[in-house]
């Protein structure tokens, strides 16, 4: 009799946790359409008042709603890194994986970012090897994840600096990331430095989790709700991959993302998490 009450308690609480995970994904779905909506309708609408098709405006109304249509994009980044974040936690992304040179998912991301980097006087410096290295991944996702990464380089460098790219194909991990599945054509390593601050050393496994509150000097990292490199880990790992930060020897970071390399033999797939 007990063995058979502690069945009917194991099976009643498998049922329940999957009644709540069913009830975090349409929460999802919905707060998705609900936020998203009325954000991109009243980014449509400062955008027809910014084209003067109501009407002239003066200097100092253009200005703010400049200025307007500006927090509502940072805004929109929030709510976005937000809602990845919690399909992540749910387990509900979709990836569609595709053969990818990685060179050109990065080289589109650095083409994208340069002329922020350039209202800084920053210098981005590329190393990439003449031949492909592909990997089986999602392309956006992983352009999600560079941008993240770019991002944050180009934002905490300091100004007149530098920021470097450098990938490289390796046949085993380095010693200092964190195990990855096995690759048998071995791996791809990105590296991204920055003339930053830095990180404090005892903070270095702290950034990469949620809502991570890291104190640089005057400068918090990541001055926003500190989702995006939680994000990039874990779609990274869903990649079979893995991501670290190290100190840069001339001052700054160094974020290196590490992904199985994939033989041109590989076909287009499309699979869910």
């Amino acid at each position: 009799m007990g063995l058979s009450w502690l069945i009917r308690l194991l099976n009643g609480n498998r049922g329940r946790r999957n009644e709540i995970e069913q009830m975090k994904k349409d929460f999802i779905s919905h707060v998705s359409h609900e936020l998203k909506a009325p954000l991109a309708s009243m980014q449509e609408t400062t955008h027809l008042i910014l084209e003067r098709i109501p009407g002239p405006l003066t200097e100092k109304q253009e200005r703010l709603l400049q200025l307007n249509l500006q927090s509502g994009k940072r805004l929109a980044a929030m709510i976005g890194n937000l809602l990845d974040f919690s399909r992540l936690e749910a387990g509900i992304v979709d990836y569609e994986m595709q053969l990818q040179d990685v060179r050109e998912l990065v080289q589109s991301v650095v083409t994208e970012l340069t002329p922020r980097a350039h209202e800084k006087a920053l210098h981005i410096m590329v190393d990439f090897p003449e031949e492909a290295l592909m990997t089986m991944c999602d392309p956006n996702r992983m352009i999600q994840v560079f941008t993240n990464l770019l991002d944050n380089a180009v934002r905490f460098s300091s100004k007149g600096g530098s920021v470097s790219l450098r990938m490289d194909e390796v046949g085993t991990p380095p010693t200092n990331a964190a195990r990855p599945p096995y690759s048998p054509e071995g791996y791809i390593l990105l590296s991204i430095s920055d003339s930053g601050p830095g990180i404090e050393g005892l903070t270095k496994d702290r950034i990469f989790g949620s809502f991570p509150q890291v104190e640089q000097g005057k400068k918090t990292f990541g001055q926003s709700l500190g989702l995006g490199l939680a994000i990039s880990r874990a779609l990274i790992e869903a990649h079979q991959g893995t991501i670290w930060v190290e100190d840069n020897p001339n001052g700054g970071s160094v974020f290196s993302v590490l992904l199985p390399k994939a033989s041109a033999q590989f076909e287009t797939l499309d699979l869910a998490s």
